[in-house]
């Protein structure tokens, strides 16, 4: 195995700037947004096929894809102990209001309190600057045909926005990965832990009837609003437990909408979509009862609670196997000391430590410009996050 200071000279040496810049311009000018298709969307699915792999391949590597779209590349190591995958996304934000989503322009970091050059484009902050890191990593080890001490792996998932486990569930049981530890998209920092999500689906069922005689009908949307106030205690936090890092638990409505669709109609159905975060721990189960309890019976309507999309909560401690490779990995290559972080938002991180899988995020990505209007990411990020994950890709 190569040590430290051999492998920091070599990466040095054959890891550009350049490249890492091309890398993200290229993926920030391919649309890959969610769509009502999520991981079926034509265009996160040609991001893989027509832009990830043959990039790999040039570089000598031999990825493939699976069933769902997911591009899983495997390169050999020595042994088997230590195997480490790396995890991207292909599936981005839409482009909403933001002007040319697509350009991968060069601008200016100064005017938004970055340093030096970066990549404008929907995705760049979020998904795509990690990606390039991790791409760029991975054909740098792939052009140099550098020995591995054990397994690497490395999975662009088809999904990104979608909010739940499904496209990485896919990976674990049917594409023969079997990794120790795993670093998934993330920001700057050893991510250490993250809430986890389940989505609740309360359904409130009436009669409809012309709403000229409203007295015929049972309006669901008044039985909505009696869902409202008796949740209304338990939003937005309805527990005190507390994480230190994480803080409280939520519960929040996040969509609402009648049915049928249909003018001067007493509407027979309301969904109420609600959003509860869930700390390292917690069953999502207990909090669905929760809310049901709250919920009660509420006459002369019909009311259904239902789970639906769910990531599991997650948190790896200081000295974790991984966070002490990747902390390793930063020290040496950026040369300064890695800072911790926490996320209030749910990812993949946790199905992973689910799985006995060691699993942490690190990565390019700028919460403070996610979704937004100015969505771009500092290429000096990506590219010291793409020295570091070829650090840890050949020595570990």
């Amino acid at each position: 195995m190569l040590d430290a200071g051999t492998a920091k000279k070599l990466i040095d040496k054959n890891l550009s700037y350049d490249e890492v810049k091309r890398l993200t311009v290229k993926l920030v000018q391919h649309a890959s947004p969610q769509t009502r298709l999520l991981e079926a969307e034509p265009q996160v699915l040609a991001l893989i096929k027509d832009v990830v792999m043959p990039e790999l391949q040039q570089s000598g590597l031999k990825p493939f894809i699976d069933k769902m779209g997911n591009l899983v590349l495997i390169i050999k190591g020595r042994q088997p102990q230590g195997r480490l995958m790396l995890v991207g996304y292909a599936m981005c934000a839409a482009p909403s209001t933001m002007k040319n989503p697509y350009s991968g322009e060069i601008v200016d970091g100064a005017p938004y309190k970055l340093n030096g050059e970066c990549v404008w484009g929907r995705g760049a902050c979020e998904q795509k600057g990690s990606l390039a890191a991790m791409m760029a990593a991975v054909k740098f080890i792939g052009t140099n045909n550098v020995e591995l001490p054990s397994d690497l792996y490395f999975v662009v998932s088809t999904a990104g926005e979608t909010g739940k486990h499904d496209s990485l569930v896919h990976v674990l049981d049917h594409d023969n990965v079997q990794a120790e530890w795993c670093v998934i998209d993330g920001p700057p920092e050893i991510q250490l832990g993250n809430k986890g999500r389940v989505d609740v689906l309360v359904t409130v069922k009436g009669k409809q009837a012309h709403s000229s005689r409203p007295w015929e009908g049972v309006n669901a949307i008044d039985g909505a609003m009696r869902v409202l106030e008796r949740l209304r205690p338990l939003m937005p936090v309805p527990e005190d437990k507390r994480h230190p890092e994480l803080g409280n638990v939520s519960l929040t409505t996040n969509a609402i909408e009648s049915f049928p669709k249909a003018t001067h109609t007493i509407q027979s159905e309301c969904r109420i979509m609600f959003d509860r975060r869930l700390l390292p721990g917690d069953d999502a189960g207990q909090a669905i009862e929760q809310m049901k309890q709250a919920i009660g019976t509420i006459e002369p309507f019909e009311v259904v609670v239902e789970a639906r999309d769910f990531m599991y909560p997650s948190e790896v401690a200081k000295d974790a196997e991984v966070v002490q490779v990747l902390e390793q990995g930063i020290r040496t290559m950026l040369n300064y000391e890695p800072k911790f972080s926490y996320s209030t938002a749910a990812n993949d991180t946790g199905l992973f430590n689910h799985r006995g899988i060691q699993a942490i995020n690190y990565g390019a990505r700028d919460i403070r410009f996610q979704h937004t209007d100015h969505d771009l990411v500092a290429l000096n990020n990506v590219f010291n996050a793409a020295k570091v994950f070829a650090f840890l890709g050949i020595h570990r």
